[in-house]
Parts: structure tokens; sequence; C-alpha cells
């Protein structure tokens, strides 16, 4: 009797557990959000693709595409050798929201890796916003990955970077036979105004190094609304450019 009491007793504080993290987990929830597909075009001179320093980056462009096409993508790596240079084609995802608990909004930009992509450098992500609201909250960044023949794993290592018109983070994409890649980023924010906020808009963008750069020269951006992550001259042949994903939200806070 005893026994079937403890067990019980387990059950019931189980269950209590799980509901109050799935109360936390619930406490925001999305009033607006985007998502745009991409697909990444990259020609290498010919070498092994499989070593970095054999081959070398003739040109890389990122295309928007319809949500059809990147159903019916692969999710093999695709890459053509024709003898005289590689071509990589790679898909991902990236989703923009705009989420709220009553008192304050959550900006949350989130990308998803169909394929992996060969480099794994210095990536960024970010969220511009407008002049009406200011930073709450400290960042959150999470990477989550999974590793054929090793399970999955995640890592919170990264370098914020705080701005008046946007947040935005860089970090190093992991190495290994990867099947899985996930980067989430999301930060509150309050009234940067005593007026009546009647419109927001949350610009969601991401940066892939698609050459190898330094951990230093991966901080050389800013964040400026809707225009996203801005490169600095120095850097910008080293990462691919993508339209933002606009979250945009209209009421009265």
């Amino acid at each position: 009797m005893r026994k079937v009491s403890f067990i019980f007793s387990v059950l019931a504080l189980f269950f209590l557990l799980s509901y109050n993290v799935n109360a936390l987990e619930n406490e925001f929830y999305t009033v607006s959000e985007e998502t745009i597909y991409l697909k990444t075009i990259t020609y290498y001179n010919s070498g092994d693709i499989c070593a970095v320093d054999n081959y070398s980056i003739v040109t890389s462009n990122t295309y928007e595409i319809s949500e059809e096409e990147y159903n019916n993508s692969s999710f093999n790596q695709h890459v053509i050798n024709d003898s005289s240079r590689i071509i990589e084609t790679t898909y991902k995802k990236m989703t923009t929201s705009i989420l709220t608990n009553g008192n304050y909004f959550r900006y949350k930009n989130v990308l998803i890796w169909k394929n992996m992509p060969t480099i794994r450098s210095f990536d960024i992500i970010a969220i511009g916003f407008l002049p009406s609201v200011k930073l709450h909250s400290n960042p959150i960044f999470l990477q989550e990955y999974c590793i054929s023949g090793n399970g999955c794993k995640s890592n919170t290592s990264n370098t914020l970077q705080i701005f008046s018109s946007g947040v935005g983070t860089s970090f190093k994409l992991p190495t290994g036979d990867l099947y899985s890649l996930k980067q989430t980023f999301y930060f509150d924010v309050e009234k940067n105004t005593s007026s009546t906020i009647i419109s927001q808009n949350a610009y969601g963008d991401y940066a892939h190094a698609t050459k190898i750069i330094s951990e230093t020269n991966a901080k050389k951006y800013s964040i400026v609304q809707s225009n996203g992550i801005v490169l600095s001259p120095s850097i910008s042949d080293y990462y691919d450019k993508i339209s933002v994903a606009n979250a945009s939200w209209s009421g009265s806070w």
C-alpha cells in the first residue's frame, strides 16, 4: 500500500513539474510570423570539397524560393563535380516571430538548415527593430545539432552585440557529419516611448560565412532596422546575402 502511494506521489510530482515547465514555455504566444525559404548555390574551384584548404570559392549566391520548391528539395547535400569546378546547392529556412505575454513582446528568429553547408566558420544571426522599442531582457542564443553516430547536442556559445536598432550575435558552426542544424535567437523588448505603439516590426536576418573568417572579424557588422545585418566592407565578401524575414504586428500597446 505504501509502495502504491509512493508511486502516485511521484507521478503527481512529475505531472506538476511538467505542467509548470509547459506553463513557462507557453507564457508567450505568437502574434505575427514570417518564414522565408532560401537556396544557396556555391561554385568552388576544382579540388577536394571535403578539405577546406584544397579549394576556394569562386562565387556564392543565395535566392529566396517558394515553400513548394523548398519542400521538394532533397535532404542530401547536392554536389556536382564537372572536372573544372564543384557546384554545391544547400537549402535553409528562416522564421521570424513576434510573441507576447501581455506585458512585453518577444522578438524571435529561427534558422533551420535542410542540408549542411561545407564551410563551417562564424555565422551571424540577428533581429532589427524600430526606435519605439528597446531591449528588455538578455538575448538568448541556442544552437542545436545532430551528428551521425554521435547523437544530438546543443550549445549557447556566442558573441553578442547590441545596437540601438537591433541585436545580433556571431557563433561558430559545429563540425562533423551533421544531419540536423538549427539556430534560435530571441529577446524581449519594452516600450521606448511614452506614446501608444500601434505597430511593430521584427526584422530577422542571418549571414552565413562562405569563406573561413576569424572570430574577431566576424564581429564587424551592425544591425540597422529593416536592413538587418549590415556588414563592414572588409568582410562583406565573406558572407552570403539574404532578404530579411519581417514579422509585422498592428495593435495598441
